[in-house]
């Protein structure tokens, strides 16, 4: 069974931050398939762009919107850019991973000492 027979999220705006990589970008195409608009948010144009035509070609809508979630001011913009494009968003999933030693959590060095950039 399809996510579109199970749930129907039309008129629905859905934000996937790290749509762009595999598991953001199966949970963005799932959103589209329930018909939800898509954000699709990501470092990378190609693999966003890739990730939106996947969408559409399964008669969904989406759009891609560059962003680095590391960066406040990044997704500020970004918002606001999602907002005139697809709607003020009613759905938002965090799919953003990485390993950048630098934020990795060790001994060392805990979560609470990350520091993440402004």
């Amino acid at each position: 069974m399809k996510p579109g027979e199970l749930f129907d999220l039309s008129g629905e705006v859905a934000v996937v931050v790290g749509a762009t990589g595999e598991l953001g970008g199966a949970l963005a195409q799932g959103l589209g398939e329930a018909g939800a608009q898509v954000a699709v948010l990501g470092r990378n144009p190609e693999r966003g762009q890739a990730r939106v035509k996947t969408i559409q070609s399964a008669g969904g809508t989406a759009a891609f919107f560059a962003a680095d979630a590391a960066q406040k001011g990044s997704l500020r913009a970004t918002r606001e850019a999602i907002e005139k494009s697809l709607g003020a968003p009613t759905i938002l999933v965090n799919a953003v991973g990485g390993n950048d030693p630098k934020v990795t959590v060790t001994p060392d060095l805990p979560f609470e000492r990350i520091a993440l950039a402004d």
